[in-house]
């Protein structure tokens, strides 16, 4: 158990994550060590024979404290210092925004908490409560793996009216990441706007510098060329106006789909929810609904990568004719 903010029975003074605490194991009252010792007995000893139960004076709520003008919390679990904004702790993985001991019974907004607030509460979110009109378990069942990550993401959304929350996986695995989260539609288009790009980029010049680099490397490895010579060809490529282009819009559409992949998976996830619970005709069915259109899908995800490789290299070779 977590003994941060109670205080020892003995000295008064509150516990710290440094302190020794023992425990009673009659009543469990937590003391000092050495204050434990020193008195050679447990404080509430007197109580035992009346069946006595030490409880804590707080509910474990994560201990919110300023940290150079910023909002932290302590886990109540490990204690570790986390940033207000983190849905778990970075120490020991224990929920912060959907902890049953950590966040006592605040599971709406507090009514004068203006926007931009939101960071510097740590907010039960329980089972019934609501994301687009859909209970939380629903929205668990859905998005099934890494579950735990995303419904914080799509409540403080929710709560904030916002649409940009960054993912990582969008960030780095676009456009495959989508077809993992069977976003199919999303995937393709960005698909298409990748190989439009690259056919636009794809001009006699970027073919007629690639010829030269691929020939220069060939000498290079034989060692016919001296790797001045590579390195000043390989140059010439990196510095064309339709190499700079491309890397620009891929980083643009990358960064596009870290902001914005939450968002739209959210949606998703809304529109799915509703369309099963509309079709089913019971709650074993909708259960089964929610099973097969939510979840993942590494095998689209596998196709999807071969697919636009295979995509660039036929498009490459028609445009280098």
């Amino acid at each position: 158990m977590n003994y941060l903010n109670e205080k020892c029975p003995v000295c008064e003074k509150q516990f710290t994550q440094a302190d020794d605490i023992v425990v009673c194991p009659v009543c469990g009252t937590p003391c000092h060590r050495e204050c434990y010792e020193s008195l050679g007995k447990c404080k509430n000893e007197a109580l035992h024979s009346q069946g006595f139960e030490w409880t804590p004076s707080h509910t474990n709520e994560p201990v919110r404290a300023a940290n150079n003008g910023h909002e932290i919390v302590f886990c109540p679990n490990c204690g570790r210092e986390n940033p207000a904004s983190e849905p778990v702790c970075l120490n020991c993985g224990e929920r912060l925004y959907n902890n049953p001991n950590g966040a006592g019974e605040r599971s709406a907004m507090p009514p004068n908490m203006q926007p931009g607030g939101f960071a510097d509460y740590v907010i039960r979110i329980s089972p019934d409560d609501t994301i687009d009109g859909n209970k939380v378990s629903d929205v668990a069942e859905y998005v099934q793996l890494n579950a735990n990550r995303y419904i914080p993401k799509f409540y403080k959304m929710e709560k904030l009216g916002k649409k940009i929350s960054f993912n990582w996986a969008s960030f780095f695995f676009s456009p495959y990441w989508f077809f993992f989260r069977k976003m199919h539609v999303i995937g393709f288009a960005i698909m298409l706007v990748m190989l439009l790009i690259t056919g636009a980029c794809t001009t006699d010049r970027v073919v007629n510098y690639t010829k030269n680099y691929v020939e220069a490397a060939e000498q290079y490895y034989s060692g016919e060329l001296s790797a001045e010579e590579f390195a000043e060809i390989s140059n010439k490529i990196v510095r064309l106006p339709e190499v700079a282009i491309m890397s620009v819009s891929n980083v643009a559409i990358r960064v596009l789909s870290g902001f914005f992949g939450n968002y739209l998976y959210k949606n998703k996830v809304k529109k799915d929810i509703d369309d099963c619970r509309q079709k089913a005709q019971g709650d074993e069915e909708y259960r089964l609904m929610l099973f097969k259109r939510g979840g993942i899908s590494g095998l689209m995800c596998g196709l999807s990568l071969i697919g636009y490789y295979c995509a660039e290299q036929i498009l490459t070779m028609l445009l280098s004719r």
